[in-house]
């Protein structure tokens, strides 16, 4: 007879609960998760890094351009340029700690792998957050001294921001869905690896 743990509450109010004799079925469908998530994250870091680093040359080539030709506008957009790609930098190397292989490990383990990335997720969103933020404020300012200096951009810098602001609704709502995916992890990770017998000794 399966016997239900305490439920679970999430965010939107919805109770849930783990059952101890669906351990199996748990295990194949985290194995699938992790499985999945381990190619994304091989693929963002072969994809990021040349990417990221690439940033970096570009961001210290038009600061120095604005330097030395006094174009402050190059300069605000050389330094959004680099901190967004130390940003980057950042994000991938969180990921090098949860890239390992989940393969023939043991389900409290798996779900302690799980945990540590929905973890380096939430913070990973948080940091795409922050570089919305930057990305809309250095633009702005860069726009505010190009009409100082009398050469307005073609492009009205509201277009940009609205770009960004989307982009930054998406993110919160997707973080918004990793904090539920980070309980429930903690909570199963909880309950599957609870030992009834200490209960029983308090007791």
């Amino acid at each position: 007879m399966t016997k239900p743990r305490d439920p679970y509450w999430d965010d939107l109010g919805i109770a849930w609960c783990a059952i101890e004799s669906d351990a199996s079925g748990i295990l194949a469908r985290l194995q699938s998760r992790l499985r999945r998530q381990t190619l994304l994250m091989t693929g963002a870091l072969a994809a990021g890094l040349p990417a990221t680093a690439a940033g970096l040359v570009i961001g210290v080539m038009t600061l120095w351009i604005g330097w030395n030709s006094g174009t402050w506008n190059f300069l605000t957009r050389g330094a959004a340029i680099v901190i967004i790609s130390g940003i980057a930098a950042r994000g991938l190397w969180l990921l090098l700690a949860v890239r390992r292989s989940a393969n023939g490990e043991p389900l409290s383990d798996m779900l302690a792998l799980a945990v540590a990335r929905s973890q380096r997720m939430l913070t990973l969103i948080r940091l795409a957050l922050s570089a919305c933020v930057i990305a809309a404020a250095f633009g702005l300012i860069g726009t505010a001294i190009r009409h100082a200096a009398g050469r307005p951009p073609a492009l009205s810098p509201v277009i940009d921001s609205a770009v960004l602001a989307i982009v930054a609704l998406m993110l919160a709502v997707y973080l918004r869905q990793a904090k539920i995916s980070l309980a429930k992890f903690q909570y199963l990770k909880r309950t599957i690896t609870h030992d009834p017998t200490q209960e029983s000794n308090k007791k």
